[in-house]
């Protein structure tokens, strides 16, 4: 079986390619063209996480099963997405990734729901959460929009000041004040309990942190001043995202999926407040996977 290191993968993978290949699933998924099975998540006692999703898309050669672990003491996130031969069932590569690809993977979807419902034009955002995924989220959001101001928040004031020195931008001590001005708020902890408690009129919100049961970062003010609730997929995000704490809003909420495809409609007018419940799936890890494939094999 050949193995895929980090290094090799990373030189073929960039933030334009990866949101290209994730937006490009996500239209295969808006045509019915996904088979992806329901996500296998084990949570242990030490706090640890396993997560094993995966996809295979129509008229692609491999079927991607993504495995991703992090939440141990002392470990750092770890990861590698195995891929079988879409025409045989056999397994012939592990790309040995280290998690980078769900990183990278799960920044372009929150940069695809940011790009896709937020107002038109420069934005300022406020990202709320400084670990691993923020720094993403930064990068991702940034290739595809200018971003005139930036700020972050985090609870441990310390972070959040290194994170804005890193990537040019400014540290706010409250969430309060860094989404004040916001015209576009990603959210991406590990929150049980809400963080972001309001909205403002034309502010959209890119939820990343809940994909588990009880996870949690938005109040129910901000989804029930939504207009637009836009999931990765409704039944999922049901279960493990911000819509399990209100299940009153799923039957309204829709698809992000069909909303990049054109079936479902998105912002309507400047002064609405759009939301995306992002809690990742299968199919951006197929797509993501497929970018390396398609690169080096």
């Amino acid at each position: 079986m050949r193995i895929i290191e980090l290094a090799a993968i990373q030189e073929v993978v960039t933030p334009e390619g990866a949101f290209a290949a994730v937006r490009s699933s996500m239209l295969t998924l808006a045509a019915g063209g996904v088979n992806a099975p329901d996500e296998f998540a084990m949570h242990l006692a030490s706090g640890g996480e396993l997560h094993i999703k995966g996809a295979h898309l129509d008229g692609t050669d491999w079927i991607a099963t993504k495995v991703a672990s992090g939440g141990f003491p002392d470990a750092p996130n770890a990861g590698c997405t195995l891929l079988l031969n879409a025409h045989t069932g056999a397994p012939e590569v592990i790309l040995d990734d280290a998690g980078w690809l769900t990183e990278m993977r799960t920044a372009a979807a929150g940069a695809i729901a940011t790009d896709a419902l937020a107002n038109p034009g420069p934005l300022r955002v406020a990202v709320l959460g400084t670990g691993i995924q923020a720094r993403f989220q930064i990068e991702a959001l940034r290739a595809r929009r200018d971003v005139d101001e930036l700020t972050i928040w985090g609870r441990t004031a310390e972070h959040a000041a290194r994170l804005a020195d890193e990537v040019g931008g400014d540290a706010a001590v409250t969430v309060d004040a860094a989404v004040s001005t916001a015209d576009a708020v990603v959210t991406c902890t590990s929150a049980r309990t809400p963080i972001l408690e309001n909205s403002r009129p034309g502010q959209h919100i890119t939820a990343m942190g809940a994909d588990t049961v009880g996870k949690r970062e938005l109040g129910q003010a901000v989804l029930d001043s939504a207009t637009v609730i836009a999931a990765d997929d409704v039944t999922i995000c049901s279960r493990v995202g911000e819509l399990q704490h209100a299940p009153g809003l799923a039957k309204a909420a829709v698809n992000l999926y069909d909303v990049v495809a054109g079936n479902a409609t998105g912002r309507e007018h400047a002064d609405a407040v759009t939301v995306a419940d992002l809690c990742g799936i299968g199919t951006y890890d197929a797509a993501i996977a497929g970018l390396v494939a398609s690169a080096l094999l």
